[in-house]
């Protein structure tokens, strides 16, 4: 049936987006046994995925013309197949398999003089020689562990004398504190399930600021049974960034209007008639994402779309702008830096919705699960989750490309002041 891919954004120290780690699985098809899709990955599987994914695919629709990371084996690299990808998008991945004999480096250079970047991935400087490379190298990837944080920091010292154009990337960082711990030890490209987490979540208050406090206003409200219309647009109108994303939202190519929306109260009339709530959830977090990388509202945006469109696959068709509003809100606390119990509470979030917020249990608890599952390229528990509803892993593959494209497409609308 085809290769699914899955995208992990790749950060600068600014939570700016770099790039893409690629992570591919063959595991689309129907007749591939456990044992097959788990196999590693061979040469002939290796060219298949890359083939794949940069022209049956078009991988710049998945990293949005960023970077995208994508492992090499040994043949493929002195093969230089790279060669026939794109070198502003490709950055060429060798895994700690491959020797470093002459025809290796060599390979790699030429590379390089072509454009491409090479980053290492797997390697432990304080353990690995990496000598014969260090001078045709653009990125090293190193996994993060507290434990080693001196010899971290005592090698990047070392290699900001010696190479000081190559960039140390940490990977699997858990938490915002290990962000800012692997800032300290000269890593300048970042990646794992930080950015998704609450940076704090004790002792402080959801309502940290006027606008902010008008926001969780406007979301409570456009869950309310009967919507108030007068009211959301006075709140709307107070806090001046709200109001022009609404408009931009309105007026951008994605809604194709033929006129021009020119006050709230209009705007909040087409948004009424083109399912309100979705909308002001959206102009609500990018309301409140100021101080977060905007791939966060991206990942929550893929989320709800994702959702919404799984749902006729799995007996839920009527549910689907419920399961848009789960995935929507599913990193509200991450975007706040707050409880979700607290949010579910000030939000006024229907019970059936805030239950799966807080607990992952349950039909729509399972679907979350599902997402975050494939996010994490946990290939095996998406496949029993999926399993459970009797549909493909290729068409959660294709849900969540359609995602990708209509979040990307939609935040762009949406804009950030």
């Amino acid at each position: 049936m085809g290769i699914c891919v899955v995208r992990q954004p790749v950060f600068t120290k600014g939570l700016n987006i770099y790039g893409y780690d690629l992570l591919f699985h063959d595991g689309c098809q129907e007749d591939k046994t456990p044992t097959e899709i788990d196999a590693p990955v061979n040469d002939r599987y290796s060219s298949r995925t890359i083939i794949h994914g940069f022209y049956d695919l078009g991988i710049a629709r998945v990293t949005n013309n960023k970077r995208g990371f994508v492992r090499f084996t040994e043949k493929l690299l002195l093969d230089m197949v790279a060669t026939i990808l794109p070198f502003h998008i490709l950055v060429v991945e060798l895994a700690n398999t491959i020797i470093f004999t002459p025809e290796v480096v060599t390979a790699c250079r030429r590379l390089r003089n072509k454009g491409y970047l090479i980053a290492l991935d797997g390697f432990k400087p304080w353990e690995d020689d990496l000598t014969p490379l260090l001078d045709t190298v653009d990125i090293i990837k190193i996994e993060f562990d507290r434990k080693n944080q001196d010899k971290v920091r005592e090698f990047a010292l070392e290699l900001k004398k010696s190479h000081p154009n190559t960039q140390l990337l940490a990977k699997k960082l858990e938490n915002p504190s290990e962000f800012e711990m692997a800032k300290k030890c000269a890593f300048t490209l970042f990646q794992g399930n930080f950015f998704s987490k609450p940076a704090v979540v004790k002792n402080k208050s959801i309502l940290p600021a006027p606008r902010r406090y008008q926001t969780l206003q406007l979301i409570r409200l456009s869950n309310g049974a009967d919507i108030n219309y007068r009211a959301v647009s006075d709140i709307i109108k107070q806090d001046i960034t709200l109001s022009y994303r609404l408009l931009r939202v309105v007026n951008s190519a994605f809604f194709g209007l033929r006129y021009t929306v020119s006050n709230i109260r209009q705007a909040l009339t087409i948004l009424g008639a083109m399912k309100f709530k979705k909308w002001i959830m959206l102009i609500s977090l990018s309301g409140l994402s100021d101080n977060k990388p905007s791939e966060l509202i991206t990942l929550s945006l893929i989320r709800a779309r994702f959702l919404e469109l799984l749902a006729p696959y799995v007996g839920m068709a009527e549910q689907a702008e419920d399961l848009f509003l789960m995935g929507l809100m599913s990193l509200m606390d991450a975007v706040m830096d707050s409880p979700m119990t607290s949010i579910v509470t000030q939000t006024n979030i229907s019970p059936h919705i805030a239950a799966p917020l807080l607990t992952r249990e349950g039909e729509f608890g399972n679907l979350l699960n599902l997402i975050a599952c494939y996010e994490q390229s946990d290939w095996d528990q998406a496949q029993t989750i999926a399993a459970n509803y009797s549909v493909q892993l290729d068409r959660i593959f294709n849900v969540y490309i359609q995602a990708i494209e209509w979040a990307q497409q939609l935040y762009v609308g949406a804009g950030q002041a």
